[in-house]
């Protein structure tokens, strides 16, 4: 659970940072773009709340949204670049955003067996 605390802070900071250096970042487009990892970042904290009351739900939320978070940052960055290069400051964004999506992922899923063993466990017992 701090770890994906740590993953969504991680994700929001990258996401507002981008967005309010954006003019020393020198590129092009609208800087409004740079706000994609505070969303997967504050849909991460939404989960971890969520499964508080509910684990299963929010575990498996925390694991689609980061799934979600790498899918849409591997889109991106063949929109802006094509898989060429990384150059491009926003591209850079985008892809630590994916780096920190697929960790939390590997987070998520680990957790998600850990839990299935468990529920497992529980039903040998009964």
């Amino acid at each position: 659970m701090i770890l994906t605390l740590l993953s969504a802070c991680c994700l929001i900071i990258l996401g507002l940072g981008g967005f309010l250096g954006w003019e020393r970042l020198g590129t092009e487009g609208n800087q409004v773009e740079m706000l994609m990892p505070v969303f997967f970042g504050g849909a991460l904290i939404i989960c971890m709340a969520f499964g508080r009351q509910h684990y299963r739900h929010g575990l498996y939320g925390g694991l689609i949204v980061a799934l979600l978070g790498v899918v849409s940052a591997i889109v991106r960055i063949y929109q802006y670049e094509q898989f060429q290069s990384i150059s491009d400051p926003k591209t850079q964004i985008i892809v630590a955003m994916a780096a920190i999506c697929a960790l939390q992922l590997s987070i998520s899923w680990k957790e998600v067996q850990r839990d299935r063993a468990r529920l497992q466990e529980v039903d040998d017992i009964e």
